[in-house]
Formats: structure tokens, C-alpha cells, sequence
């Protein structure tokens, strides 16, 4: 059963079971859209796009002398389109029944997150799983992170607080690019759990664990807890401790970063680790600060919620990278992603506590105290970073960059 779970002839029978679905649904949902004929266009045109990459899909898979070209254009094409057309026609389908069966709504969310969970590792293990080189693994990465918008778009009622919140703050979509990230990374060749089995280095220290869990600590009380104004030394000594709003949004909408952002760069770890497995001098370092510095670009996208400023938006990219420095030497000297997911998450939670989940994230005014603070939170673990990349404690993280590439046999692929 196991064999059979992890099998890519398994995964390619189930996305051809999708694409039919797909394209039955689509066709339903087209044309009963024809009086609109905005969307009706705009449906009809993807519709017959994707059913001809739909067409080339069984043509490849069952034309037994096809080319490799043709395999390698059909292959991309569907790593596009597809995502996008299953995640769509998924909330399209959820919000029809929601709408037409609310006796049976629980039942029904229940049923539309199973489904949700599992709905890409099909493309990830068939078309995605292939493919050898590092930066097209990458690219691919953004073409199948996508399913927390879609997620927003089921119509939940939110008189049922947890089922609605789960799903729209995105934790739901979090679960899924985890659970999709363990079939793909599994094809690739490595280990399906991200969390490895503890197999002691030689060269483990728990002083150095400690060292490592201390200054997480304190990066997580330092950026939650400052609050600096003009005056120089409030940057260092400013320290207040507002007060907590629970509620339901604020937790989940911190689950959602805590899992989905630290599964994103565990996936940028693991690409940069095996694309510069040939540069063995390199492949740490490029690991942390390569995924550090894209966990940061992705921020960008934060400009304007709620009123946050380019500027702001600028020094939060610049900021979040100190953490993430930290975050990806915690999982690389442990092999443990639920370490830097907790930190990850309360990080976000009592932010989100102290100030609400839809509020701006970042704050800039241009005084000296905002560098200082920047250049604080950034610099600080910077440099922690590179004490790490030096005698023992580089050669921990050496070893479980084996052991998460599967190149010492040590551990099983499980």
C-alpha cells in the first residue's frame, strides 16, 4: 500500500481522473454563465485552451514513442494552467453546494477540505517530481503555491467561527502545501516526513542547541516587545507589553504563516541544498541565506494591506530576513521544521494579539530609531549566522543536509 501511495503511475491515473472531473465541471459552469458574456468569453476561451493541453496530456501519456520535447512543453504548460483551473472550478463547485445543501454545510467543508489538501500533489508528483534542475524546481514552486486564495473564495458561512476561519485565514491551504510539499519532495528522491528521525551527529552540541534556541528567544521578544520612539535608547531598552485580544482570527491567521511560509522555505532549502550539492563549500550557506532572502522579497506583497507604506513594506522585507536566518539554521541544525513553525507562528500570534490580524504589519516614520531597530534586527542574527557556518556546528548542519537529501542511506525515505 505503501509502494503503491508514493507510486508516480498512481498519482497519473488519479490526474487523469481530475482532468476529466475538471473538464465536466468546467463545461457546466461555462455555459451557465452564457447570459454574462464577460465571463462567459473569458471561460469559454480557457475552457478550450486547457481541454487542447487536457488533449496533449493523454496524447503523451499513451503515444508511447512521443517525444521528449513534446513531454517537456506539455509538461510546463500543465504546471501553468492546471493549478489554477483545479483550485478555481474546487471553490466554484464548494460555493454551488454550500449554497444549494446548507442542511449538510459542516459535512459538506469537511468533505471540500479533503479534497483541498490532496488536490495538487497529483501535478506535483507527475509533472513537478521529473524535473532535475534546480531553478526550474524553483519556478515551479510559484505555479503550485497558490491554493490560499482560492481557499478565501468558499463561501462559508461565518456563523460557524472555526470551519469559516480556518478556511479563509488560510490554514487549510497551509495544510495543503505541506501535505503536496512531502509527495514532491518524495519524488525528488528525498524524505517524506521534513521532520527527521534524531540520529545524533558526532559533532551535536547541546550548548550550541541551546545557543541556538536562546537567540530565537530573544528575536522573538525583541521584535514583538520593543517599542521604540525617538529617543535613541528606547531601541534597546523600550520594552512594553500591550495588551491581548483573543480571538478566533487572530489565532488561525498566525497557524496560517506559521505552517505555509515555513513549508515554502523548508522547499527553498531543500532545492538550494540539492542544486549545490556539487559545491559542498556552498550548498549551507546558499540554503539559509538564499531562502532568508526570498522569505523576505515575498513580503512585498504586504504593501498597502491596511495602509502599510512602500517604505514600510521595504524595511519589513529587510527585517523578516533576521529571523529567517535564524529559523533556517534552527531547522538545518535539528532537522525538526515544527521548531521554526512554533517560533514562526508565535511570532505572528502575539503580534497579532497585541494589535489585531488586519492591521498593518509594519510601521516606518523615518527617525534614526527606525535604521537602528532595522539594522538591530537584521544585523544581530546575521552575524549569529555566520558564527554558525564555522567547526562543529557547521559540520551538524552538513550532516542533516545528508540525511534531508538521503545521500548517506542512514535514514529511511520515510
Amino acid at each position: 500500500m505503501k509502494e503503491r501511495i508514493f507510486s508516480r503511475k498512481f498519482w497519473q491515473k488519479v490526474f487523469n481522473y481530475q482532468l476529466i472531473i475538471w473538464f465536466l465541471l468546467m463545461i457546466s459552469y461555462t455555459f451557465s454563465q452564457r447570459n454574462n458574456h464577460f465571463y462567459f468569453i473569458g471561460d469559454l476561451f480557457n475552457l478550450a485552451f486547457s481541454t487542447v493541453i487536457m488533449g496533449l496530456n493523454f496524447y503523451v501519456q499513451f503515444k508511447k514513442d512521443s517525444s521528449k520535447t513534446n513531454t517537456q512543453i506539455v509538461r510546463w504548460l500543465t504546471i501553468v494552467i492546471f493549478p489554477f483551473n483545479f483550485c478555481q472550478i474546487w471553490h466554484i463547485t464548494g460555493n454551488f453546494l454550500l449554497k444549494n445543501l446548507p442542511a449538510i454545510e459542516i459535512l459538506l467543508v469537511l468533505l471540500l477540505w479533503a479534497v483541498y489538501i490532496f488536490l495538487l500533489v497529483p501535478i506535483a508528483v507527475v509533472h513537478v517530481g521529473p524535473i532535475k534542475n534546480w531553478f526550474l524546481r524553483l519556478l515551479t514552486i510559484y505555479f503550485l503555491d497558490i491554493q490560499y486564495g482560492d481557499a478565501q473564495n468558499l463561501a462559508i458561512n461565518p456563523d460557524f467561527r472555526w470551519l469559516h476561519s480556518l478556511t479563509y485565514q488560510g490554514v487549510i491551504a497551509a495544510i495543503a502545501l505541506l501535505t503536496m510539499t512531502c509527495f514532491l519532495v518524495k519524488a525528488w528522491g528525498y524524505h517524506f516526513n521534513p521532520n527527521l528521525k534524531f540520529i545524533k551527529s558526532p559533532s551535536f552540541q547541546k550548548k550550541i542547541l541551546l545557543a541556538l534556541l536562546i537567540m530565537a528567544t530573544i528575536d522573538l521578544f525583541y521584535n514583538e516587545f520593543i517599542n521604540y520612539d525617538k529617543a535613541i535608547w528606547t531601541v534597546f531598552f523600550g520594552v512594553d507589553i500591550g495588551s491581548f485580544k483573543f480571538s478566533i482570527p487572530n489565532l488561525t491567521a498566525a497557524i496560517e504563516p506559521g505552517i505555509l511560509e515555513e513549508t515554502e522555505r523548508y522547499l527553498l532549502i531543500v532545492i538550494f541544498l540539492a542544486g549545490f550539492n556539487r559545491f559542498p563549500k556552498y550548498r549551507i550557506p546558499v540554503a539559509i541565506y538564499g531562502s532568508a532572502i526570498l522569505f523576505g522579497l515575498s513580503h512585498l506583497s504586504n504593501f498597502g494591506w491596511h495602509g502599510e507604506s512602500f517604505t514600510a513594506t521595504i524595511a519589513q522585507v529587510i527585517g523578516v530576513m533576521g529571523s529567517a536566518f535564524i529559523w533556517a539554521e534552527l531547522y538545518l541544525y535539528t532537522g525538526k521544521l515544527w521548531l521554526p513553525m512554533i517560533y514562526h507562528f508565535l511570532m505572528d500570534y502575539i503580534s497579532d494579539l497585541q494589535s489585531g490580524w488586519n492591521s498593518a504589519g509594519w510601521s516606518w516614520n523615518g527617525e534614526i530609531t527606525d535604521y537602528i531597530y532595522t539594522v538591530l534586527i537584521v544585523g544581530v542574527p546575521l552575524l549569529f549566522s555566520i558564527w554558525m557556518l564555522f567547526g562543529k556546528r557547521r559540520q551538524v548542519m552538513e550532516d542533516n543536509a545528508d540525511l534531508i537529501l538521503n545521500l548517506n542511506g542512514r535514514q529511511s525515505m520515510i
